[in-house]
């Protein structure tokens, strides 16, 4: 029982420390903020909105979220990231509510280098509606949306858009079958 006392004690200063480095980079944040063994890693030259009663969590791995100058991250209300989410963004990345993302997922509006020699980087923003699951070690790149209730499985790379309340798995991601849920649904 001590530990779990000590533990909880440890995670409210790991939220008061992130919501102050939250405000101190320029970011807005709502009510209710819940981190989870550590702070997250915070770099913001854009705009990073943090929605109410988002949870964080940073074991074994810190969350990193960054903005470039043109960049922003926002997370709806009740998002959770799990343990090595890296989201960066020089565009936008947008996050609809209750939407859950796994352990080690990757979300990058941009592809950071030029893939041929006089080609210009262009970030494309990307999407990701409500109530969405995005699994373990998935990567999602530039210009992706992924429609509300929609389900990518774990190790997939989303090149394509998801539509709403469909499964999409594998590398390039492919459709695997549709999601029943209704509007008011909610993952918990």
């Amino acid at each position: 029982m001590p530990f779990l006392f000590l533990t909880a004690q440890f995670d409210r200063l790991y939220a008061g420390l992130t919501r102050m480095r939250v405000r101190a980079i320029g970011g807005q944040l709502g009510q209710h903020l819940r981190v989870r063994g550590g702070m997250p890693y915070l770099r913001n030259e854009g705009r990073l909105v943090i929605g109410d009663r988002v949870r964080l969590r940073n074991e074994p791995s810190r969350i990193r979220l960054g903005t470039a100058a043109d960049g922003a991250i926002i997370l709806g209300n009740q998002v959770s990231l799990n343990t090595g989410v890296h989201m960066f963004s020089a565009a936008r990345i947008e996050i609809g509510d209750g939407t859950r993302i796994g352990d080690n997922a990757a979300l990058f509006d941009t592809s950071f280098h030029a893939v041929h020699q006089d080609q210009a980087v262009r970030p494309r923003p990307i999407s990701i509606g409500r109530n969405v699951w995005i699994g373990r070690n998935a990567i999602i790149l530039p210009g992706v949306t992924i429609g509300d209730h929609a389900v990518v499985a774990a190790g997939a790379v989303v090149f394509d858009d998801v539509p709403a309340r469909q499964l999409w798995r594998g590398n390039p991601a492919a459709f695997v079958k549709h999601v029943r849920a209704d509007d008011g649904f909610q993952r918990s």
